[in-house]
Protein backbone atom coordinates (compact mmCIF):
# COMPACT_ATOMS: atom_id res chain seq x y z
CA UNK A 1 0.00 0.00 0.00
CA UNK A 2 1.29 3.36 -1.16
CA UNK A 3 0.48 6.70 -0.13
CA UNK A 4 -0.29 10.11 -1.94
CA UNK A 5 -1.15 13.29 -0.38
CA UNK A 6 -4.38 15.08 -1.08
CA UNK A 7 -4.32 17.52 -3.57
CA UNK A 8 -7.23 19.59 -3.15
CA UNK A 9 -9.75 20.94 -0.32
CA UNK A 10 -12.04 18.53 1.12
CA UNK A 11 -15.77 19.51 1.77
CA UNK A 12 -16.53 20.57 5.06
CA UNK A 13 -18.50 17.08 5.42
CA UNK A 14 -17.25 13.44 5.49
CA UNK A 15 -19.43 11.07 5.15
CA UNK A 16 -18.56 7.09 5.04
CA UNK A 17 -20.88 4.88 3.26
CA UNK A 18 -23.72 5.77 0.33
CA UNK A 19 -26.39 3.82 1.57
CA UNK A 20 -29.54 5.39 3.14
CA UNK A 21 -28.27 7.17 5.77
CA UNK A 22 -25.07 7.84 3.77
CA UNK A 23 -27.13 9.69 0.39
CA UNK A 24 -29.96 11.15 3.41
CA UNK A 25 -26.88 13.22 5.41
CA UNK A 26 -25.90 14.32 1.79
CA UNK A 27 -29.32 15.11 0.73
CA UNK A 28 -29.95 17.36 4.19
CA UNK A 29 -26.52 18.67 3.98
CA UNK A 30 -27.26 19.86 0.58
CA UNK A 31 -30.62 21.22 1.25
CA UNK A 32 -28.85 23.28 3.37
CA UNK A 33 -25.87 24.36 0.32
CA UNK A 34 -23.46 22.46 2.41
CA UNK A 35 -21.08 20.69 0.39
CA UNK A 36 -19.91 16.86 1.53
CA UNK A 37 -18.04 13.93 0.13
CA UNK A 38 -18.94 10.43 0.07
CA UNK A 39 -16.33 7.37 0.22
CA UNK A 40 -17.89 4.10 -0.56
CA UNK A 41 -16.29 0.77 -2.11
CA UNK A 42 -20.02 0.16 -4.08
CA UNK A 43 -19.79 1.88 -7.63
CA UNK A 44 -23.18 0.85 -8.83
CA UNK A 45 -26.10 0.07 -6.74
CA UNK A 46 -26.95 -3.70 -6.61
CA UNK A 47 -30.63 -4.49 -7.59
CA UNK A 48 -30.29 -8.23 -6.70
CA UNK A 49 -31.08 -7.69 -3.15
CA UNK A 50 -33.71 -5.05 -2.32
CA UNK A 51 -33.49 -5.17 1.56
CA UNK A 52 -35.70 -2.65 2.69
CA UNK A 53 -39.08 -2.31 0.57
CA UNK A 54 -40.86 0.28 3.04
CA UNK A 55 -40.65 3.86 2.85
CA UNK A 56 -42.67 4.82 5.90
CA UNK A 57 -44.86 8.26 5.56
CA UNK A 58 -42.56 10.43 7.73
CA UNK A 59 -39.46 9.36 5.22
CA UNK A 60 -41.29 10.53 2.63
CA UNK A 61 -42.17 13.74 4.22
CA UNK A 62 -38.73 13.94 4.43
CA UNK A 63 -38.20 13.50 0.68
CA UNK A 64 -40.84 15.77 -0.21
CA UNK A 65 -38.42 18.44 1.90
CA UNK A 66 -35.69 17.32 -0.36
CA UNK A 67 -37.89 17.94 -3.40
CA UNK A 68 -37.67 13.93 -4.92
CA UNK A 69 -40.70 12.31 -3.12
CA UNK A 70 -42.32 12.48 -6.77
CA UNK A 71 -39.43 10.81 -8.49
CA UNK A 72 -39.44 8.01 -5.77
CA UNK A 73 -43.26 7.59 -6.52
CA UNK A 74 -42.82 7.61 -10.33
CA UNK A 75 -39.98 4.58 -9.95
CA UNK A 76 -41.64 2.69 -7.78
CA UNK A 77 -42.79 -0.54 -9.35
CA UNK A 78 -45.82 -0.83 -7.14
CA UNK A 79 -48.18 2.79 -6.17
CA UNK A 80 -50.25 2.77 -2.74
CA UNK A 81 -53.39 2.88 -4.55
CA UNK A 82 -52.63 -0.32 -5.98
CA UNK A 83 -52.55 -2.28 -3.04
CA UNK A 84 -52.91 -1.84 1.11
CA UNK A 85 -53.22 -4.78 2.50
CA UNK A 86 -51.41 -7.85 3.98
CA UNK A 87 -52.60 -11.96 4.02
CA UNK A 88 -52.12 -14.52 6.60
CA UNK A 89 -52.48 -17.71 5.10
CA UNK A 90 -51.83 -21.54 5.54
CA UNK A 91 -50.83 -21.82 2.06
CA UNK A 92 -50.80 -18.99 -0.84
CA UNK A 93 -53.13 -21.74 -2.38
CA UNK A 94 -55.88 -20.96 0.85
CA UNK A 95 -57.15 -20.79 3.11
CA UNK A 96 -56.97 -17.03 4.45
CA UNK A 97 -56.52 -16.79 8.28
CA UNK A 98 -56.62 -12.84 8.62
CA UNK A 99 -56.05 -10.11 6.84
CA UNK A 100 -54.36 -6.69 7.97
CA UNK A 101 -55.89 -3.66 5.40
CA UNK A 102 -54.03 -0.08 5.52
CA UNK A 103 -51.14 -0.79 6.07
CA UNK A 104 -47.97 0.95 6.72
CA UNK A 105 -49.25 4.45 6.04
CA UNK A 106 -50.06 3.72 2.31
CA UNK A 107 -53.19 5.95 1.31
CA UNK A 108 -54.79 6.28 -1.75
CA UNK A 109 -54.89 10.08 -1.89
CA UNK A 110 -54.42 13.02 0.39
CA UNK A 111 -54.38 12.04 4.24
CA UNK A 112 -55.09 14.86 6.94
CA UNK A 113 -52.66 12.52 9.07
CA UNK A 114 -49.40 13.27 6.93
CA UNK A 115 -48.55 15.25 3.81
CA UNK A 116 -47.19 12.48 2.26
CA UNK A 117 -48.48 8.55 2.32
CA UNK A 118 -45.92 5.77 2.58
CA UNK A 119 -44.56 4.27 -0.27
CA UNK A 120 -43.58 0.44 -1.24
CA UNK A 121 -40.41 0.82 -2.72
CA UNK A 122 -37.74 -1.54 -3.19
CA UNK A 123 -34.41 0.39 -1.20
CA UNK A 124 -32.01 0.30 -4.39
CA UNK A 125 -34.49 2.23 -5.97
CA UNK A 126 -34.48 4.99 -3.39
CA UNK A 127 -30.85 5.20 -3.45
CA UNK A 128 -30.48 5.40 -7.31
CA UNK A 129 -33.30 8.62 -7.11
CA UNK A 130 -30.79 9.97 -4.53
CA UNK A 131 -28.05 9.25 -6.46
CA UNK A 132 -29.48 11.14 -9.14
CA UNK A 133 -30.49 14.22 -6.84
CA UNK A 134 -27.03 15.10 -5.13
CA UNK A 135 -25.84 14.58 -8.33
CA UNK A 136 -28.41 17.38 -9.65
CA UNK A 137 -27.21 19.51 -6.52
CA UNK A 138 -23.64 19.65 -7.27
CA UNK A 139 -23.10 19.37 -3.82
CA UNK A 140 -21.67 16.41 -3.24
CA UNK A 141 -18.53 14.57 -4.42
CA UNK A 142 -18.94 11.00 -4.45
CA UNK A 143 -15.54 9.19 -4.16
CA UNK A 144 -17.33 5.57 -5.34
CA UNK A 145 -14.93 2.70 -6.05
CA UNK A 146 -13.00 4.08 -3.04
CA UNK A 147 -13.13 2.78 0.87
CA UNK A 148 -12.33 4.38 4.06
CA UNK A 149 -9.31 2.82 5.96
CA UNK A 150 -9.32 4.83 9.09
CA UNK A 151 -10.76 7.86 10.60
CA UNK A 152 -8.75 10.16 12.69
CA UNK A 153 -10.15 12.62 15.18
CA UNK A 154 -8.08 15.71 15.83
CA UNK A 155 -9.48 19.21 18.16
CA UNK A 156 -10.77 21.29 15.00
CA UNK A 157 -10.72 18.44 12.26
CA UNK A 158 -11.33 14.94 10.97
CA UNK A 159 -9.04 13.06 8.81
CA UNK A 160 -10.35 9.89 7.32
CA UNK A 161 -7.52 8.12 5.16
CA UNK A 162 -9.05 6.38 1.56
CA UNK A 163 -7.79 3.36 -0.19
CA UNK A 164 -8.26 3.56 -4.08
CA UNK A 165 -8.89 -0.03 -5.90
CA UNK A 166 -5.12 0.42 -6.82
CA UNK A 167 -4.01 0.40 -3.01
CA UNK A 168 -2.95 4.38 -3.17
CA UNK A 169 -4.59 6.25 0.21
CA UNK A 170 -4.56 9.57 0.46
CA UNK A 171 -6.28 11.58 2.99
CA UNK A 172 -9.17 13.84 3.01
CA UNK A 173 -9.66 16.36 6.05
CA UNK A 174 -13.16 17.96 7.02
CA UNK A 175 -15.24 19.51 9.72
CA UNK A 176 -16.95 16.50 10.49
CA UNK A 177 -17.51 12.73 9.42
CA UNK A 178 -20.42 11.01 9.73
CA UNK A 179 -20.22 7.01 10.02
CA UNK A 180 -23.13 5.62 7.78
CA UNK A 181 -20.87 2.56 6.84
CA UNK A 182 -22.93 0.23 8.33
CA UNK A 183 -22.85 -3.10 11.31
CA UNK A 184 -19.35 -3.16 10.51
CA UNK A 185 -18.11 0.12 10.68
CA UNK A 186 -15.15 0.84 11.04
CA UNK A 187 -15.76 4.50 12.45
CA UNK A 188 -17.80 3.16 15.40
CA UNK A 189 -13.96 2.42 16.73
CA UNK A 190 -13.21 6.01 16.16
CA UNK A 191 -15.79 7.28 18.38
CA UNK A 192 -15.02 4.32 20.76
CA UNK A 193 -18.56 2.64 21.02
CA UNK A 194 -19.81 -0.63 21.20
CA UNK A 195 -22.69 -2.02 20.27
CA UNK A 196 -24.73 -3.54 23.08
CA UNK A 197 -28.05 -6.01 23.04
CA UNK A 198 -28.67 -10.01 21.55
CA UNK A 199 -28.91 -11.65 18.17
CA UNK A 200 -31.67 -14.32 17.52
CA UNK A 201 -30.54 -17.90 17.51
CA UNK A 202 -31.32 -18.81 13.74
CA UNK A 203 -30.71 -17.05 10.98
CA UNK A 204 -33.49 -16.29 8.23
CA UNK A 205 -33.09 -16.52 4.07
CA UNK A 206 -33.90 -13.57 1.87
CA UNK A 207 -34.62 -14.73 -1.44
CA UNK A 208 -35.65 -12.82 -4.80
CA UNK A 209 -37.01 -15.05 -7.32
CA UNK A 210 -38.80 -14.66 -10.78
CA UNK A 211 -41.96 -16.55 -11.68
CA UNK A 212 -44.73 -15.54 -13.75
CA UNK A 213 -47.28 -18.23 -13.03
CA UNK A 214 -47.38 -17.69 -9.24
CA UNK A 215 -51.11 -16.08 -8.28
CA UNK A 216 -52.45 -16.32 -4.52
CA UNK A 217 -55.43 -17.38 -4.81
CA UNK A 218 -56.85 -15.03 -2.39
CA UNK A 219 -55.69 -12.44 -4.63
CA UNK A 220 -53.82 -9.36 -4.36
CA UNK A 221 -51.32 -8.24 -1.82
CA UNK A 222 -48.72 -6.03 -0.70
CA UNK A 223 -47.22 -9.34 1.67
CA UNK A 224 -48.46 -13.08 2.16
CA UNK A 225 -47.34 -14.77 5.62
CA UNK A 226 -47.90 -17.83 4.60
CA UNK A 227 -48.10 -19.96 8.23
CA UNK A 228 -48.55 -23.50 7.08
CA UNK A 229 -45.34 -25.53 5.64
CA UNK A 230 -42.75 -26.59 7.62
CA UNK A 231 -40.66 -23.99 6.80
CA UNK A 232 -42.68 -20.93 6.76
CA UNK A 233 -42.01 -17.44 5.36
CA UNK A 234 -43.74 -14.12 3.85
CA UNK A 235 -43.18 -13.07 0.66
CA UNK A 236 -44.50 -10.55 -1.89
CA UNK A 237 -44.42 -8.79 -5.19
CA UNK A 238 -41.71 -6.35 -5.98
CA UNK A 239 -43.51 -5.07 -9.12
CA UNK A 240 -46.08 -6.51 -11.77
CA UNK A 241 -43.87 -8.51 -13.65
CA UNK A 242 -43.21 -11.56 -11.95
CA UNK A 243 -40.43 -10.58 -9.58
CA UNK A 244 -41.00 -11.75 -5.63
CA UNK A 245 -38.95 -11.70 -2.52
CA UNK A 246 -39.66 -13.95 0.09
CA UNK A 247 -38.07 -14.74 3.53
CA UNK A 248 -37.79 -18.09 4.79
CA UNK A 249 -37.73 -18.27 8.42
CA UNK A 250 -34.84 -20.23 10.34
CA UNK A 251 -33.49 -21.42 6.33
CA UNK A 252 -30.22 -18.89 6.66
CA UNK A 253 -28.37 -21.22 8.02
CA UNK A 254 -28.53 -24.59 6.05
CA UNK A 255 -30.59 -23.68 2.69
CA UNK A 256 -28.56 -23.36 -0.50
CA UNK A 257 -29.65 -21.82 -3.75
CA UNK A 258 -30.64 -25.35 -5.43
CA UNK A 259 -33.46 -26.02 -1.99
CA UNK A 260 -35.07 -23.01 -2.30
CA UNK A 261 -37.53 -24.15 -5.15
CA UNK A 262 -38.73 -26.30 -3.21
CA UNK A 263 -39.75 -23.97 -0.13
CA UNK A 264 -41.04 -21.13 -2.33
CA UNK A 265 -43.59 -24.10 -3.80
CA UNK A 266 -44.34 -25.20 -0.22
CA UNK A 267 -45.44 -21.63 0.26
CA UNK A 268 -47.31 -21.48 -2.86
CA UNK A 269 -49.05 -25.03 -2.02
CA UNK A 270 -48.30 -26.99 -5.05
CA UNK A 271 -45.27 -29.72 -5.28
CA UNK A 272 -42.34 -28.93 -6.67
CA UNK A 273 -41.86 -28.44 -10.63
CA UNK A 274 -45.17 -27.26 -10.83
CA UNK A 275 -43.91 -23.93 -10.94
CA UNK A 276 -41.94 -21.94 -12.54
CA UNK A 277 -39.18 -20.25 -10.11
CA UNK A 278 -36.07 -18.86 -10.96
CA UNK A 279 -33.93 -17.90 -7.96
CA UNK A 280 -32.15 -14.67 -8.63
CA UNK A 281 -30.53 -13.93 -5.20
CA UNK A 282 -30.15 -15.30 -1.80
CA UNK A 283 -28.78 -13.63 1.58
CA UNK A 284 -28.94 -15.02 4.70
CA UNK A 285 -29.09 -12.88 7.69
CA UNK A 286 -29.58 -13.21 11.37
CA UNK A 287 -32.31 -10.66 13.02
CA UNK A 288 -29.73 -8.20 15.34
CA UNK A 289 -31.07 -6.00 18.36
CA UNK A 290 -28.24 -3.92 18.95
CA UNK A 291 -27.60 -0.28 19.85
CA UNK A 292 -24.61 1.82 20.47
CA UNK A 293 -23.59 2.77 23.71
CA UNK A 294 -22.31 6.06 22.53
CA UNK A 295 -23.25 7.89 19.15
CA UNK A 296 -21.21 10.64 18.98
CA UNK A 297 -17.58 12.21 19.32
CA UNK A 298 -17.05 15.85 19.16
CA UNK A 299 -17.02 15.93 15.58
CA UNK A 300 -17.53 12.35 14.23
CA UNK A 301 -21.06 10.88 14.53
CA UNK A 302 -22.87 7.68 13.91
CA UNK A 303 -25.74 7.48 11.63
CA UNK A 304 -27.78 4.68 11.00
CA UNK A 305 -26.79 0.96 11.25
CA UNK A 306 -23.52 2.23 12.76
CA UNK A 307 -25.38 2.97 15.54
CA UNK A 308 -28.12 0.73 15.65
CA UNK A 309 -29.77 -2.60 14.10
CA UNK A 310 -33.06 -3.79 14.30
CA UNK A 311 -34.72 -6.64 12.57
CA UNK A 312 -36.87 -5.42 9.15
CA UNK A 313 -40.19 -6.37 11.09
CA UNK A 314 -42.35 -3.38 11.03
CA UNK A 315 -40.05 -1.77 8.04
CA UNK A 316 -38.78 0.70 10.49
CA UNK A 317 -34.66 0.04 9.68
CA UNK A 318 -34.25 2.21 6.70
CA UNK A 319 -36.24 5.01 7.70
CA UNK A 320 -35.27 5.58 11.05
CA UNK A 321 -31.40 5.58 9.22
CA UNK A 322 -33.15 8.69 7.61
CA UNK A 323 -34.37 9.93 10.45
CA UNK A 324 -30.70 10.12 11.98
CA UNK A 325 -29.46 11.87 9.05
CA UNK A 326 -32.08 14.80 8.86
CA UNK A 327 -31.60 15.29 12.40
CA UNK A 328 -27.54 15.65 12.33
CA UNK A 329 -27.77 17.32 8.47
CA UNK A 330 -29.26 20.27 9.43
CA UNK A 331 -27.08 20.74 12.62
CA UNK A 332 -24.12 20.37 11.28
CA UNK A 333 -25.40 22.80 8.34
CA UNK A 334 -26.63 25.43 10.82
CA UNK A 335 -23.18 25.18 13.17
CA UNK A 336 -21.24 25.77 9.92
CA UNK A 337 -23.62 28.65 9.01
CA UNK A 338 -23.20 30.48 11.96
CA UNK A 339 -26.22 30.40 13.60
CA UNK A 340 -26.05 26.61 15.16
CA UNK A 341 -23.89 26.88 19.25
CA UNK A 342 -21.74 24.42 20.45
CA UNK A 343 -24.03 22.56 22.37
CA UNK A 344 -26.40 21.94 18.99
CA UNK A 345 -24.67 19.35 17.90
CA UNK A 346 -24.57 17.59 21.39
CA UNK A 347 -28.41 17.23 21.45
CA UNK A 348 -27.73 14.32 18.73
CA UNK A 349 -27.38 11.32 20.65
CA UNK A 350 -29.99 13.16 22.67
CA UNK A 351 -32.53 12.91 20.45
CA UNK A 352 -32.03 10.19 18.20
CA UNK A 353 -30.62 7.41 20.50
CA UNK A 354 -34.04 7.08 22.52
CA UNK A 355 -35.72 6.98 19.44
CA UNK A 356 -33.47 4.04 17.92
CA UNK A 357 -34.20 2.17 21.26
CA UNK A 358 -37.79 2.68 21.12
CA UNK A 359 -37.82 1.14 17.53
CA UNK A 360 -35.54 -1.65 18.64
CA UNK A 361 -38.52 -2.82 21.06
CA UNK A 362 -41.20 -2.57 18.47
CA UNK A 363 -39.11 -4.78 16.27
CA UNK A 364 -38.58 -7.32 18.70
CA UNK A 365 -41.55 -7.27 19.95
CA UNK A 366 -42.83 -7.90 16.19
CA UNK A 367 -39.97 -10.68 15.84
CA UNK A 368 -41.31 -12.45 19.14
CA UNK A 369 -44.66 -12.56 17.70
CA UNK A 370 -43.54 -14.31 14.51
CA UNK A 371 -41.24 -16.73 16.42
CA UNK A 372 -42.45 -20.73 16.34
CA UNK A 373 -45.62 -21.80 19.06
CA UNK A 374 -47.14 -19.11 18.41
CA UNK A 375 -51.09 -19.62 17.56
CA UNK A 376 -51.69 -18.92 13.77
CA UNK A 377 -55.60 -18.14 15.06
CA UNK A 378 -56.62 -14.86 13.65
CA UNK A 379 -57.53 -13.48 17.19
CA UNK A 380 -54.24 -14.05 18.14
CA UNK A 381 -52.25 -12.77 15.33
CA UNK A 382 -54.48 -9.64 15.12
CA UNK A 383 -53.22 -8.99 18.79
CA UNK A 384 -49.86 -10.05 18.36
CA UNK A 385 -48.78 -8.60 14.91
CA UNK A 386 -51.45 -5.20 14.52
CA UNK A 387 -48.23 -2.68 15.54
CA UNK A 388 -46.00 -4.25 12.83
CA UNK A 389 -48.29 -3.31 9.85
CA UNK A 390 -50.37 0.31 11.73
CA UNK A 391 -47.14 1.53 13.76
CA UNK A 392 -48.34 5.75 12.79
CA UNK A 393 -47.39 6.11 16.61
CA UNK A 394 -44.10 5.38 16.11
CA UNK A 395 -43.52 6.84 12.80
CA UNK A 396 -44.78 10.36 12.99
CA UNK A 397 -45.67 10.24 17.01
CA UNK A 398 -41.56 10.22 18.85
CA UNK A 399 -40.67 12.87 20.37
CA UNK A 400 -37.46 15.06 21.61
CA UNK A 401 -39.01 16.41 24.38
CA UNK A 402 -36.16 16.49 26.95
CA UNK A 403 -34.03 17.54 24.44
CA UNK A 404 -31.24 20.39 25.96
CA UNK A 405 -32.45 22.04 22.56
CA UNK A 406 -35.90 22.09 22.98
CA UNK A 407 -37.63 24.54 25.02
CA UNK A 408 -39.67 22.14 27.12
CA UNK A 409 -38.91 20.93 30.76
CA UNK A 410 -41.02 17.78 30.42
CA UNK A 411 -39.50 14.08 29.26
CA UNK A 412 -41.96 12.92 26.51
CA UNK A 413 -45.35 11.39 27.34
CA UNK A 414 -45.35 7.29 26.58
CA UNK A 415 -46.76 7.12 23.16
CA UNK A 416 -48.75 3.99 21.81
CA UNK A 417 -46.56 2.67 18.81
CA UNK A 418 -49.97 2.03 16.76
CA UNK A 419 -51.83 5.17 17.62
CA UNK A 420 -51.05 8.53 16.42
CA UNK A 421 -51.93 11.82 18.09
CA UNK A 422 -50.93 14.52 16.52
CA UNK A 423 -49.35 17.47 19.04
CA UNK A 424 -47.50 20.63 19.13
CA UNK A 425 -46.04 20.11 22.53
CA UNK A 426 -42.65 21.07 22.49
CA UNK A 427 -40.36 18.40 20.52
CA UNK A 428 -43.54 16.66 18.82
CA UNK A 429 -43.71 16.61 15.28
CA UNK A 430 -45.36 19.70 13.89
CA UNK A 431 -48.62 17.88 12.72
CA UNK A 432 -49.52 17.80 8.90
CA UNK A 433 -52.20 20.33 7.76
CA UNK A 434 -52.90 20.96 4.21
CA UNK A 435 -53.43 25.15 3.33
CA UNK A 436 -54.98 24.55 0.16
CA UNK A 437 -55.19 21.36 -2.37
CA UNK A 438 -51.90 19.97 -2.62
CA UNK A 439 -49.95 22.18 -0.76
CA UNK A 440 -49.01 21.50 2.98
CA UNK A 441 -48.43 23.59 5.80
CA UNK A 442 -44.50 22.09 6.08
CA UNK A 443 -44.16 23.56 2.20
CA UNK A 444 -44.32 27.02 3.56
CA UNK A 445 -41.57 26.30 6.42
CA UNK A 446 -37.99 27.69 5.86
CA UNK A 447 -34.84 26.21 5.95
CA UNK A 448 -34.18 27.97 9.57
CA UNK A 449 -36.19 28.16 12.20
CA UNK A 450 -39.94 29.27 11.47
CA UNK A 451 -42.57 30.99 13.63
CA UNK A 452 -45.84 29.92 13.57
CA UNK A 453 -48.13 32.84 14.30
CA UNK A 454 -51.74 33.07 15.08
CA UNK A 455 -54.40 35.60 14.35
CA UNK A 456 -54.22 36.85 17.20
CA UNK A 457 -50.45 37.99 17.33
CA UNK A 458 -49.59 41.59 18.08
CA UNK A 459 -47.14 42.31 14.77
CA UNK A 460 -44.58 44.61 17.08
CA UNK A 461 -44.27 41.46 19.48
CA UNK A 462 -43.27 39.34 16.17
CA UNK A 463 -41.34 42.20 15.22
CA UNK A 464 -39.27 42.08 18.04
CA UNK A 465 -38.58 38.20 17.64
CA UNK A 466 -37.43 39.00 14.72
CA UNK A 467 -35.31 41.32 15.57
CA UNK A 468 -33.53 39.05 18.04
CA UNK A 469 -33.14 36.21 15.15
CA UNK A 470 -30.88 38.55 13.14
CA UNK A 471 -29.09 39.82 15.75
CA UNK A 472 -28.13 36.21 15.96
CA UNK A 473 -27.77 35.66 12.48
CA UNK A 474 -30.52 32.58 13.16
CA UNK A 475 -32.97 32.36 9.60
CA UNK A 476 -36.20 33.14 10.83
CA UNK A 477 -39.52 32.88 8.49
CA UNK A 478 -42.49 34.10 9.98
CA UNK A 479 -45.72 31.93 8.67
CA UNK A 480 -49.22 32.81 9.57
CA UNK A 481 -50.84 29.76 11.20
CA UNK A 482 -54.11 28.68 8.88
CA UNK A 483 -57.40 29.79 10.00
CA UNK A 484 -59.52 27.35 11.89
CA UNK A 485 -56.23 25.49 12.79
CA UNK A 486 -57.51 23.51 16.07
CA UNK A 487 -54.24 22.56 17.29
CA UNK A 488 -52.71 25.96 18.45
CA UNK A 489 -55.29 28.82 18.06
CA UNK A 490 -53.32 31.05 19.97
CA UNK A 491 -50.33 30.13 20.77
CA UNK A 492 -46.90 30.38 18.77
CA UNK A 493 -44.85 27.61 17.53
CA UNK A 494 -41.12 28.31 16.59
CA UNK A 495 -40.39 24.99 14.26
CA UNK A 496 -37.22 23.64 13.63
CA UNK A 497 -35.48 22.59 10.26
CA UNK A 498 -36.80 18.80 10.34
CA UNK A 499 -40.60 20.14 11.70
CA UNK A 500 -40.11 19.60 15.04
CA UNK A 501 -41.90 22.16 17.44
CA UNK A 502 -38.46 23.79 19.67
CA UNK A 503 -40.55 26.08 21.89
CA UNK A 504 -44.37 27.31 21.88
CA UNK A 505 -45.88 29.78 24.23
CA UNK A 506 -48.42 32.68 24.09
CA UNK A 507 -45.45 35.34 24.91
CA UNK A 508 -42.78 35.68 22.09
CA UNK A 509 -40.72 37.32 25.07
CA UNK A 510 -40.35 33.87 26.37
CA UNK A 511 -38.87 32.09 23.42
CA UNK A 512 -35.46 31.65 23.92
CA UNK A 513 -33.39 31.61 20.85
CA UNK A 514 -30.16 31.09 22.59
CA UNK A 515 -31.80 27.56 23.90
CA UNK A 516 -33.11 25.64 20.56
CA UNK A 517 -29.68 26.80 18.42
CA UNK A 518 -28.00 25.40 21.03
CA UNK A 519 -25.86 27.97 22.10
CA UNK A 520 -24.18 27.51 25.44
CA UNK A 521 -25.13 28.88 29.13
CA UNK A 522 -22.38 30.98 29.50
CA UNK A 523 -22.64 32.69 26.07
CA UNK A 524 -26.91 33.61 26.20
CA UNK A 525 -25.83 36.92 28.31
CA UNK A 526 -23.72 38.52 25.26
CA UNK A 527 -26.84 38.79 23.04
CA UNK A 528 -29.88 40.31 24.45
Amino acid sequence: MTSTPQTAASPPVLIIGAGPAGLACAAELAFHHVRSVIVDPRVEVLHDRPRAKTTSPRTMEHFRRWGIADAVRRRAPLSPEWNRRVVFCETLDGPVITEFHDVFGLHGGPSDVFAECGQQVPQPVVEEVLREHLVSTGMVDFRLGERAVQVSEGPDSVTVTVERPDGVTYDLTGDYALGCDGGWSIVRDCVGATLEGTSAPRANLNVVFRSTALRPAMGDAVQYWVLGPDIPGALGPLDHDGHWWAGLAGAGDWCDAEQVPGLIAALAGVAPGDIDIEVLSTDPWTPRMLLADRFASDRVFLVGESAHLNPPFGGHGFNTCVGDAVNIGWKIAAVLSGWGGSELLGSYEAERRHVAAETIASALANLRASSPGISHSAEQLQATKNEEFHSLGLVLGYSYAGSPVIASAHEPAPSSVEKYEPSTAPGARLPHVWTRPGRALYDELGPGLTLLVPATADPQEVGQLVARAAARAVPLTVVALPDGDAWAPDEFLLVRPDQHVAWRGTRLHEADLDQVTGRPMTARHVLV
